[in-house]
């Protein structure tokens, strides 16, 4: 039986106590391994910003080579977020299995982080100039515009009441987890309050406004 190293990646140190993250990554990796053939001796954790160096990867790739094990992500995400150091790890020995993908070679794998950076890259003008726009508009922005100033709250949850006959909608088709609604409202092209596209924390916070609403 082949032997396999997982390693998971949490962005905060608060998603790492909550598990937030992390419970769908193990869940991936096992249920993987256990249809597949593969004996998991190893189970690595990082909760690191994905903007600083993840040492615990590479502890994970030292063991794999040490043990001629496979290394396993859930998704190419948690490999890290720039293609250089992704194509330093393809180019290694340690051979990489992508559990959401886990018909890539090398080489797709480089090519989609690659896809990946540009895609970011793009979200992130988009939001920019969509914060610009929201201050000609007035509206008051928090802290490096990621959280809102006490003064929007009212025009938040304004925004979020007007949204429930569209989620009363989805939910009606059976469109009910965070990150199918997300995926749903940005297929409609609806924008976010910031006017940027939907993510599964947002819809999160969307929802939060509108549980006053269903008391």
């Amino acid at each position: 039986m082949k032997q396999a190293v997982a390693y998971y990646r949490v962005s905060t140190q608060r998603q790492g106590r909550s598990g937030l993250g992390l419970d769908a990554q193990q869940s991936a990796i096992k249920s993987y391994c256990q249809y597949n053939g593969y004996a998991l001796i190893d189970e690595v954790v990082e909760i690191k910003s994905t903007r600083r160096y993840q040492i615990r990867l590479w502890e994970a790739m030292e063991s794999c080579q040490k043990l001629d094990a496979v290394l396993f992500v859930a998704r190419l995400d948690r490999l890290g977020r720039d293609v250089e150091q992704i194509a330093r790890l393809v180019k290694s020995n340690v051979e990489i299995i992508v559990t959401d993908n886990p018909n890539a070679t090398r080489l797709t794998i480089h090519i989609l982080a690659a896809v990946a950076e540009d895609q970011r890259q793009r979200i992130s003008e988009t939001t920019r100039e969509a914060l610009a726009a929201a201050k000609r508009r007035g509206a008051e922005l928090g802290r490096n515009g990621k959280k809102l100033a006490l003064k929007n709250k009212r025009a938040a949850e304004e925004f979020a009441a007007s949204l429930m006959p569209t989620l009363d909608q989805l939910k009606n088709k059976g469109i009910t987890s965070i990150r199918a609604i997300s995926q749903e409202l940005n297929r409609r092209r609806v924008p976010s309050f910031t006017g940027g596209q939907w993510h599964p924390n947002t819809v999160h916070t969307l929802l939060k406004r509108l549980r006053p609403h269903h008391s």
